[in-house]
């Protein structure tokens, strides 16, 4: 009996010693000895209320200049498209009253209607050539120019959306071609004013779904 009790017992404690043996492998070492956890990396200088106010303020002086610049390009393309419709002494004054700035000057005696047509959607089309140019070049450019070229891309874009808001309230006809461009659009085509209203409304409606179904959002 004593001998078959040893031999159980050595055998339990060969056991319990394979079986702890595993157990102490997998510890982790405690104490002063500890291996300290990875440090993450320190993101407040960006993430700050520091960095914050320096991105809104980067964001609030592009709209600004971005609001400057997109209205001259757009009168600029008015007066380009007068230029290209045969009136060569087409001029734009960057002072002028009573609008302030952002005027031009042309002359459509002896253009045709889609002349004339081409010069009343001139800006808008410059505006649109640039804006895809600016989304496509903000997709590819790295996450630190994403606070300019974001609101950049938003002031260029929200032009059509101003143009047919405009339109939709100003009565026809409109014989000015550059005064309300969608106005005097539909003037040159004959349409009425319940069809130019419906036109509006459905452009606008469409205009911001395409950039809705793009996912896009103004702040990057």
């Amino acid at each position: 009996m004593t001998r078959s009790a040893r031999s159980i017992g050595s055998t339990r404690s060969a056991r319990s010693t394979r079986g702890t043996g595993s157990t102490h492998s997998a510890r982790v070492p405690s104490g002063p000895y500890a291996a300290s956890p990875p440090s993450e990396p320190n993101t407040g200088s960006r993430h700050g209320p520091w960095g914050r106010v320096r991105r809104i303020g980067v964001v609030v002086v592009t709209v600004l200049l971005g609001m400057f610049v997109a209205l001259n390009i757009h009168e600029l393309g008015h007066t380009a498209a007068a230029w290209l419709a045969g009136d060569h002494d087409a001029s734009y004054e960057l002072r002028c009253e009573p609008a302030g700035f952002g005027c031009n000057h042309f002359d459509a005696t002896g253009m045709s209607e889609a002349e004339k047509a081409a010069v009343t959607v001139g800006g808008l089309l410059v505006t649109q050539i640039i804006t895809w140019s600016l989304l496509l070049l903000r997709r590819r450019a790295g996450q630190g120019w994403r606070p300019v070229l974001t609101p950049l891309v938003a002031v260029f874009a929200v032009d059509p959306v101003l143009q047919l808001v405009q339109a939709a309230f100003t009565p026809l006809p409109e014989y000015d071609l550059t005064k309300v461009d969608f106005t005097a659009f539909a003037t040159l085509l004959g349409w009425s004013q319940s069809f130019s209203l419906v036109v509006f409304i459905g452009g606008t409606i469409a205009y911001v779904a395409v950039w809705v179904r793009l996912g896009y959002r103004v702040r990057s």
